[in-house]
């Protein structure tokens, strides 16, 4: 998958994900409702992370290609939780910066992070097996052509 589209991907099925298990972990903190203030700060948190993320694999394909997959994980989930610490908590001030808050949002992060990667790996899969599929029967029309 391009780089833009796999940017794009990321953003969108972030914010979902994000949304959803901010929602459902923290129903009663936003038991008045989420506010629209709320909702525009997660799409610019999940545009950050998307974008660092997006310049991430641009350098790891520079510097190392391939770069070991624990590696890309963990710098990833890195990215999230630092961005995810210095503008919701700092700077949105979502939540106290003590270290079970950060915990907590840690491990919200992981959940989050795994959930949009299982989301992208299927779809460059699905995307993958489309080109295979395309590939394939262009080779099968060719050599019909050349039997001709």
């Amino acid at each position: 998958m391009n780089g833009l589209k796999r940017f794009v991907n990321i953003f969108f099925s972030s914010y979902t994900i994000a949304s959803l298990v901010v929602a459902i972990f923290n129903y009663s903190y936003y038991a008045n409702g989420i506010g629209i203030e709320w909702v525009f700060q997660m799409a610019l948190l999940c545009f950050v992370i998307s974008f660092l993320m997006f310049i991430t694999g641009i350098i790891s394909e520079k510097i190392s290609n391939p770069i070991p997959q624990w590696l890309y994980i963990l710098i990833g989930i890195i990215e999230v939780s630092a961005c995810v610490i210095l503008m919701g908590g700092l700077w949105y001030q979502w939540f106290p910066m003590s270290i079970k808050w950060i915990l907590e949002i840690i491990v919200i992060d992981v959940i989050i992070y795994f959930a949009v990667y299982g989301i992208t790996f299927f779809q460059e899969k699905q995307f993958a097996n489309n080109i295979n599929k395309i590939i394939k029967n262009r080779r099968k029309n060719n050599g019909k052509d050349n039997r001709s």
